[in-house]
């Protein structure tokens, strides 16, 4: 009806244990074709602790992220390498004109990045995107032409994957000097691994390696 590509909804959350708060990606078909569908459900990891759709007390930052970047629910996803979703309703962060769940959320914003320095904001659109992609897309290597075949249903303006560093170095890329300055057009050695950002088109492309 509203002809978007790859539709996503937001229905449950995870708030506390181990259970993974990681996209989900269902109803995948045609992939093969000139219209491949799927649906992404987007998970959030929090509770609406901000003061909630009834302008509630909020449980306030310490939830999130404590003080000392130590603990709490954000610090817990993100340390697992999982995306971290926040949840809350707009009710809660205007709070009747007081703005009290927005200071928390400023507050939690703060905390995030004085603790972690590789954090990168997305949009659920653009996390389904991703997560699309990177379930969906067929990836192969072939050892006798040294490329990197990739077969996408789904376009995504940064997408990532790792390489053995045996298998050499992307051509037509730039080289940088850590996964921090990774951005598309870039790739940078880290261990054992190449790891590469690029511009993933829609439908089959090559990746020259040497």
């Amino acid at each position: 009806m509203f002809q978007t590509e790859i539709p996503h909804y937001f229905r449950d959350l995870h708030d506390k244990g181990e259970q993974s708060v990681a996209p989900i990606v269902q109803n995948a078909s045609g992939l093969d074709t000139d219209d491949p569908r799927c649906v992404v459900h987007v998970l959030g990891c929090t509770g609406d602790w901000t003061g909630g759709w009834d302008c509630v007390t909020p449980k306030g930052a310490d939830a999130f992220i404590t003080a000392d970047g130590k603990s709490g629910r954000m610090v817990e996803v993100i340390r697992r390498g999982e995306p971290a979703i926040i949840v809350c309703h707009w009710t809660g962060i205007y709070w009747n004109g007081l703005e009290i769940g927005f200071e928390i959320f400023r507050e939690v914003v703060k905390r995030l990045h004085a603790t972690f320095d590789h954090l990168h904001w997305m949009k659920l659109s653009e996390i389904a995107r991703y997560w699309a992609a990177k379930e969906l897309t067929k990836i192969e290597f072939d050892a006798a032409k040294r490329a990197v075949t990739l077969q996408a249903p789904f376009a995504c303006e940064e997408f990532t994957l790792s390489l053995p560093v045996a298998e050499g170095a992307p051509q037509g890329l730039t080289q940088v000097g850590s996964r921090l300055q990774l951005k598309p057009g870039t790739w940078c050695r880290e261990r054992k691994a190449t790891l590469v950002c690029f511009k993933l088109p829609k439908g089959a492309s090559t990746m020259a390696v040497s």
